[in-house]
Order: structure tokens, then C-alpha cells, then sequence
């Protein structure tokens, strides 16, 4: 099936895969390999919630900015190497993403992840006018794993979608969780844009606003 990636392509195309098309075990040393080689582990939710209960009872609160930057530079650095896959296998050696058909890049991008336990996407860009996008997660690995906190808790995944539209965008992207399973929601919902929304964002949140009424405000 041939696909035209360029910005304003088809928009009808669906992949399937499983994880044993991203990841590849090694029975001899016990070791996980993505495809590109680099080391892979599995996190269990014991882990995932030892982690940020250890991070909070070392630094506070200072685990939450923690795991926002540990999101970032994972998504950062995750979607330049992208960048240049996706480069040689659609771009022709000389598109980058931001050249290519969006939705196929970033479904591309996220659907190992999704394969891997990370949940399930969808990306709002109804927003674009106003610089944002809104990302919705089904599932979140971090949420699911915590307690029902009555507070975001999916540091990690701002962080994460902060640093890949930053490189996607090629301009400075922060990012926030404005609803979140662990607050009694059935999904997470983010907000990815520039750092005066995202703080205008975590304003109308701490004043008690929900997704929607942060999408309206900031969209006003």
C-alpha cells in the first residue's frame, strides 16, 4: 500500500503490530532491546508506584518537576531519533517529520508505546489557532498504578508530549495534565503549548476548572 506522507496526504491508512515488533528478548542475559538497539525494561505498577512514592518521600513536591523532566527529555530525544527513521523511511533522506502528514507521524510514533502498556492516544488539534493541542490518554500506565489521589498524577506524560512537540513544533512546548483517572476521571487529558498557557492552565486548575472549562478559558 503506498502512502503519501506529506503534509495534506491521505488520512486513510491503519498499521497493526504487536510488541515483539518493537522489542526483542535475549533468553541468554535477560536483556530487552528496542528496534534501534537500545536497552528496554519492563516496569511493573509496583515499580511505577514505589517510584514516585520514593521520589516524594526524598525531595516533596520537587518529584513532581522530577518526573516532568524525565518525561520531557525521554520525548525530546525519543522524537529526534524518530525524526531521523522516519526521514530515511518516508522522507526520502530529506523530509523531516514536520513535513510529513502529522497524524500519520505522531499515530506512528505513539503506537509502540501503546503496544508497550503506555495506554492508548488521541491528539486534539482543534486548538491550533491558539497554539495548543490537547492529548487524551486512555489507560495511563502512571495512573493506573497510583491511588485514587483526588490529583494529577501523570507528571511524566506532560513532560513526555512537552518535549515531543517541541521538537515536532521546532519552538519551546510545556505541558500539563488538566484531568486525570486519578482524580475519579475515566482518561487523562494534557494540554501541550507554550509555557504562558500551560501556566495559565495550572491557574484555572488549582481554582477548581475542569478539562473543558480550561480548553473554553484558554481558548477565549
Amino acid at each position: 500500500m503506498a502512502i503519501n506522507v506529506a503534509d495534506g496526504g491521505i488520512k486513510n491508512y491503519h498499521n497493526y503490530f504487536v510488541p515483539e515488533d518493537f522489542t526483542t528478548r535475549d533468553p541468554r542475559t535477560r536483556t530487552i532491546r528496542l528496534r534501534d538497539g537500545q536497552r528496554g525494561v519492563y516496569a511493573s505498577e509496583d515499580f511505577i508506584a514505589s517510584l514516585h512514592t520514593g521520589l516524594h518521600e526524598e525531595v516533596g513536591d520537587a518529584a513532581n518537576l522530577v518526573m516532568y523532566k524525565c518525561g520531557y527529555e525521554w520525548g525530546l530525544n525519543d522524537m529526534k531519533r524518530f525524526n531521523d527513521k522516519m526521514r530515511q523511511e518516508f522522507g526520502g533522506g530529506k523530509l523531516d517529520v514536520w513535513q510529513m502528514n502529522r497524524k500519520f507521524v505522531l499515530e506512528s510514533w505513539w503506537w509502540p508505546l501503546t503496544t508497550e502498556g503506555w495506554g492508548g492516544w488521541n491528539v486534539d488539534f482543534g486548538f491550533e489557532k491558539q497554539v495548543m493541542v490537547f492529548v487524551t490518554i486512555k489507560n495511563s500506565a502512571v495512573a493506573k498504578a497510583m491511588e485514587q489521589v483526588g490529583k494529577p498524577v501523570c507528571y511524566m506524560y506532560a513532560g513526555m508530549f512537552a518535549g515531543v512537540f517541541s521538537v515536532f513544533d521546532r519552538d519551546e512546548r510545556g505541558g500539563i495534565e488538566v484531568q486525570c483517572y486519578s482524580m475519579g476521571n475515566d482518561c487523562c487529558k494534557f494540554l501541550i503549548g507554550s509555557q504562558k498557557k500551560v501556566n495559565a492552565a495550572e491557574f484555572w486548575r488549582r481554582e477548581g476548572a475542569n478539562a473543558t472549562e480550561i480548553m473554553e478559558k484558554l481558548a477565549d
